[in-house]
């Protein structure tokens, strides 16, 4: 199949996320701000528009996607980190079930119409014009009330993982926390940085195994585990599963 079909193929999956979430953002915004704008309900609602962006990506993909969990997923609340090749990378976490977290990101994010304003409203951490001092204070408390915290370390949209930040492992050393990795494969493929709709790739979503901060000490810790959790983000990618 050539990449004009590929484009036509995908094309019907994309155009019924976009309208699924503009729609159902439309609707559900009224109802938010009659009600209070309750946390935990606006992350249910954010959930399940998650999973229905990953439906549409399970269908772009030719029905191919594969979720693949290398190991337990932890108990208690973790730090989410992954590559970051597509604005809809944090929808991943959702294919997982993970339900009950918040993400750490930019300020963009906290201006797309109907969605800006769910995310604030339940409890996601925009960085714009924060120390990281806080931005950790912040984490630590999500933590606290049992939050996973989501973060793409690579901090910006990337065909080829970049340097990975110190941030979410500062989090992690100082919170004790696990980091929890994920490796994307395919959506650097199927929908990269500054194209809109999507072409038929197969994709893949790997969690791979908990990594505790106690092994990289707190003296320089976060540099130490930003740079191993990478290395195994990597090696995933350059994987054939």
């Amino acid at each position: 199949m050539t990449d004009f079909f590929k484009y036509i193929y995908a094309f019907p999956f994309a155009a019924a996320a976009y309208a699924w979430l503009f729609m159902t953002g439309m609707l559900a915004y009224p109802y938010f701000y009659l009600t209070g704008y309750k946390e935990s309900q606006i992350r249910s609602f954010l959930y399940f528009s998650g999973k229905a962006v990953q439906l549409a990506i399970f269908g772009a993909s030719g029905f191919s996607k594969k979720i693949i969990e290398k190991s337990p997923f932890p108990q208690k609340p973790s730090v989410l980190v992954a590559n970051h090749p597509c604005m809809y990378d944090t929808f991943l976490f959702f294919d997982f079930g993970i339900k009950n977290l918040v993400c750490i990101a930019k300020g963009w994010p906290f201006k797309i119409i109907f969605f800006g304003k769910f995310i604030e409203k339940a409890g996601y951490i925009n960085t714009d014009g924060k120390r990281s001092e806080d931005i950790i204070a912040l984490a630590a408390g999500k933590l606290a009330e049992g939050l996973h915290i989501a973060i793409f370390p690579e901090g910006t949209r990337s065909v080829n993982i970049g340097r990975f930040r110190t941030l979410a492992f500062e989090i992690a050393v100082k919170t004790g926390a696990d980091v929890v990795p994920f490796a994307i494969k395919g959506l650097d493929e199927m929908l990269p940085r500054g194209r809109y709709f999507p072409k038929k790739v197969p994709v893949s979503y790997v969690r791979l195994e908990a990594v505790s901060p106690q092994a990289f000490g707190f003296e320089a810790g976060g540099l130490r585990m930003a740079r191993y959790v990478k290395e195994k983000i990597v090696e995933e990618l350059q994987k054939n599963n």
